[in-house]
């Protein structure tokens, strides 16, 4: 019998690989609604350059984007670490 992989492992897990393949200070189209109105001030925007810095080690443009980016890559590594555990398990013993 084949598992599915549970789709917050997928959103996590894929939301990061795309973060840390993403150059921060290219200017591609934008996802943000916030942008799309004409707001420049999106937190969640600050977050993802935030963690995308972070993976290019570019550690003060991190902080400088969002002071939250080194916390939110801990706890969701953490979160997927315990996904990831949980679909090992149920793949193990079907």
């Amino acid at each position: 019998m084949i598992s599915r992989i549970q789709p917050e492992l997928a959103v996590w897990a894929g939301g990061l690989i795309l973060l840390a393949c993403m150059d921060p200070h290219a200017s591609l189209p934008s996802l943000c609604v916030w942008r799309w109105i004409g707001f420049d001030g999106c937190p969640g925007c600050g977050l993802g350059h935030a963690i995308s810095h972070l993976f290019h080690g570019q550690w003060q443009e991190s902080w400088e984007s969002h002071k939250l980016g080194v916390p939110v890559v801990a706890v969701l590594l953490w979160r997927i670490g315990q996904l990831a555990k949980i679909q090992y398990h149920s793949l193990k013993h079907g």
